[in-house]
């Protein structure tokens, strides 16, 4: 049995996570991770905590992450702000205890360098970010693009579209952009070379280019339609994103990596996304084109 801690009660991500592993799936009747369950929760605000153990049928609420320790295999870092997120994954991390971290993975660079660091010298799993890379749409876009672009012939430029609050107390763009540049990680790759974006009131085009491609991202404040352009030199497609799964995908990913040990995602891809998202916040703010390099 893998008993997993939550870390962070204030997005609807604890409820999410904590039900889906503790409740019986209402169609089956039976649990769906019957090897795994939520056995604890931190949170700092006490009556939203109380709340989230309730509905997800959590046992045990600790005053400090520290009594997490002794209780959990694995932990889940939810809280909706990505700042917080480094400082209380490092000490799990030292434990050798598992972590998954929520979108943003980490908001500054340096964070993600440095938990990435610590993880690889604990021998500690590390793994997270937007759980909408897992989407089924996203994996078609993938193996569209990883197997020559198919009927589309040559791929020669995309455009993804996602919401996004520039305006929010969460980290601006960080708090929902993620989502949408680990989107286009997932489906265009990791190389990306660099990045140029604007703002417009409440929006950012960005353009990321590839070597053989570039790709717009759309955030749009307030958007209601999830969507993929893909443009090859023999055909286009127009596809909308559900993301209504996503939650269950990247809770599948997580359970697998404890039961294999194997991250879905390496190391060096999660650091791009979040180099990707500092480098157009950046270049809308500098008016610059930015270079990526990587870890």
């Amino acid at each position: 049995m893998f008993r997993i801690g939550i870390i962070g009660s204030d997005n609807s991500h604890a409820d999410a996570f904590s039900k889906l592993i503790n409740l019986k799936n209402p169609k089956t009747g039976e649990f769906d991770y019957p090897d795994c369950k939520v056995t604890g929760i931190f949170g700092l605000e006490k009556e939203r905590t109380e709340e989230v153990a309730k509905n997800g049928e959590i046992e045990f609420i600790a005053s400090t992450p520290e009594e997490l320790v002794g209780r959990v295999d694995a932990v889940m870092i939810v809280f909706r702000h990505g700042d917080l997120h480094a400082k209380y994954a490092m000490p799990f991390i030292k434990l050798g205890i598992p972590v998954w971290l929520d979108k943003p993975f980490t908001i500054k660079n340096s964070d993600a360098g440095d938990l990435i660091d610590a993880a690889k010298r604990h021998n500690t799993i590390l793994t997270g970010g937007s759980t909408c890379k897992f989407a089924y749409d996203i994996l078609m876009l993938k193996n569209l693009v990883e197997n020559g672009g198919g009927r589309l012939g040559n791929i020669k430029s995309a455009m993804l579209n996602f919401p996004a609050t520039l305006e929010n107390d969460y980290g601006g763009i960080y708090f929902y952009g993620a989502h949408l540049t680990e989107m286009c990680c997932a489906v265009f790759g990791y190389d990306m070379k660099s990045v140029i974006a604007h703002r417009l009131n409440k929006d950012v085009l960005a353009i990321v280019k590839y070597d053989k491609y570039q790709v717009a991202l759309s955030f749009i404040d307030g958007s209601s339609r999830n969507c993929a352009y893909v443009v090859g030199d023999k055909d286009v497609i127009l596809r909308d994103l559900d993301i209504s799964l996503v939650y269950r995908h990247g809770l599948d990913e997580f359970i697998k990596t404890l039961r294999t040990g194997k991250i879905p995602v390496s190391h060096e891809k999660l650091y791009a996304t979040v180099e990707l998202l500092n480098a157009i916040k950046e270049s809308y703010e500098s008016g610059r084109e930015i270079s990526l390099k990587g870890m």
